[in-house]
């Protein structure tokens, strides 16, 4: 895949809390981008729909929004706090990670 950037967002929660991040490839280390560029191709990214819903929604669970730009393609997904996907899961915590230790740097 040839990734360039990834923008990911959270917001709602009990608090209504916002967090944002772009990154981009050269911010990643060398495991951190492996880890995300197999979850992305094993989720078929640009092939997901635009909004996936979860099975398990309250008011106050936490919405993502993860839009991923490659070379040839930039697609967008919104997603819940639990998607059905293992995948989507997986990825959503590896960039709450990534997420939080930025915050916690500056």
């Amino acid at each position: 895949m040839d990734l360039e950037r990834i923008k990911f967002e959270r917001t709602g929660g009990f608090a209504g809390l916002r967090l944002s991040g772009d990154f981009g490839l050269d911010e990643l280390t060398e495991d951190q981008l492996q880890k995300l560029t197999d979850l992305l191709d094993e989720l078929d990214f640009a092939e997901l729909p635009d909004q996936l819903s979860s099975s398990a929604s309250s008011s106050d669970e936490f919405t993502y929004t993860i839009t991923v730009e490659s070379q040839k393609w930039t697609h967008t997904v919104v997603t819940g706090d639990a998607p059905d996907d293992e995948k989507m899961q997986e990825l959503l915590q590896l960039l709450n990670r990534l997420l939080r230790k930025r915050i916690r740097k500056h």
